[in-house]
């Protein structure tokens, strides 16, 4: 049977796209195809509260079993996508066979990049699924060691809960300072003596290398010929599409498969959202992995599949957030190396600032701390 939308992902994208489509008042029928063999959850608190053991697996579901009903969306769960036929609008999946759309969402969301110098030891730990958070949040009970790769925002996420529960943590990047690559080297360099402070060890301008231990990671080897102490390691360098099942579909892709601002992807029958994404515009690339991106690209693409006129005002690039030793971090906009920082309210050594960044001649982002109301303000003024 061709269902009339098939949604394949069970992400926060899939399920936004298919509640939008209904709030739309679509009446065809709408097929969700998820690799996972749960029902779609939420990923932000995997780093945070499921951690810290303030949030179940109720709390993180993103569409339990009564909400499917109402919608009235058929699911596949645990049923990859291996293929797609544009010519005969057909997706095949592992060990299902086929089902055929009329419209097609991708919305496969990334998988963590991961590094083969750590193979082959356990303690590794790549935090992407549920799964992957029970078994770090049993590790972390035991207070262990803790290693954290990548000082990006889930790696400082991970290491401010791992302190909380009285772990030695230590984060290693290859920037000159957590965050430097989004927020610039000075706004990351108080971010790290911030963390500093909690008791986070850092080694900056480092690579790792490799790993040490006898079945089990004892320590992490760094390419300047040191090591570091750590019986878990969090690896957090980045993320990769998921679009290998896109091979050979003639589906264009780039960092993703490639969309305009919209939604719309080469074949007028399919669309993009979320993580699976690259979106050009301006001339540029734009990925986002962002929570709120992912909500804004599922209601634009409804709105297409219903025709109507599509709503983007309310898209706000390059927005998030992060909880970290109990205060909120919020960022919208981008930027590049070495932006200038100007204080827009608040005072930095207080903890509690709204922060413009950018070029010489205009701001392209706003960076807050502990100041939600000065953000949104100030974001606002920003956009427009």
């Amino acid at each position: 049977m061709r269902r009339d939308v098939v949604i394949v992902g069970g992400g926060l994208a899939a399920v936004r796209t298919a509640q939008a489509l209904r709030d739309l008042r679509f009446e065809g029928s709408i097929l969700l195809v998820s690799d996972e063999d749960r029902l779609p959850y939420d990923r932000p608190p995997l780093s945070k509260d499921y951690l810290l053991g303030r949030a179940g697996d109720d709390d993180i579901c993103l569409l339990g079993a009564e909400r499917v009903g109402e919608l009235d969306v058929e699911l596949r769960l645990g049923r990859p996508a291996v293929r797609l036929d544009r010519e005969a609008r057909r997706v095949t999946l592992a060990g299902d066979g086929d089902v055929e759309y009329e419209q097609l969402v991708v919305a496969t969301g990334a998988r963590a990049n991961r590094l083969p110098a750590l193979d082959g030891l356990a303690g590794i730990v790549y935090l992407r699924t549920a799964g992957d958070a029970r078994a770090l949040r049993d590790a972390l009970a035991e207070r262990p060691r803790v290693g954290i790769v990548g000082g990006g925002f889930i790696g400082l996420e991970v290491a401010s809960v791992a302190r909380q529960l009285g772990c030695e943590v230590t984060v290693i990047e290859m920037a000159p300072a957590p965050l430097a690559v989004v927020l610039g080297t000075e706004l990351g360099s108080f971010v790290q003596e911030w963390h500093e402070g909690q008791g986070v060890v850092f080694r900056c301008g480092s690579v790792v290398t490799g790993a040490r231990g006898d079945g089990r990671l004892e320590e992490l080897v760094l390419a300047c010929g040191t090591t570091v102490p750590a019986d878990v390691a969090i690896v957090g360098v980045g993320v990769t599409p998921n679009v290998d099942w896109l091979d050979g579909s003639g589906l264009d892709v780039h960092r993703g498969v490639l969309c305009d601002a919209h939604g719309r992807t080469s074949d007028p029958a399919v669309f993009g959202v979320g993580d699976a994404t690259c979106r050009h515009i301006d001339g540029q690339c734009r990925v986002s992995g962002h929570w709120t991106a992912a909500t804004d690209h599922a209601d634009m693409v409804a709105s297409l599949i219903v025709g109507e006129a599509v709503d983007d005002s309310f898209a706000q690039e390059g927005y998030f957030w992060s909880d970290q030793f109990g205060s909120r971090l919020q960022f919208a906009g981008t930027v590049g190396a070495d932006p200038q920082l100007s204080v827009a309210s608040g005072a930095i050594p207080d903890r509690a600032f709204v922060a413009l960044l950018g070029e010489p001649d205009r701001a392209t982002a706003v960076f807050a701390m502990n100041s939600p109301r000065e953000f949104m303000r100030t974001s606002l003024a920003l956009r427009r």
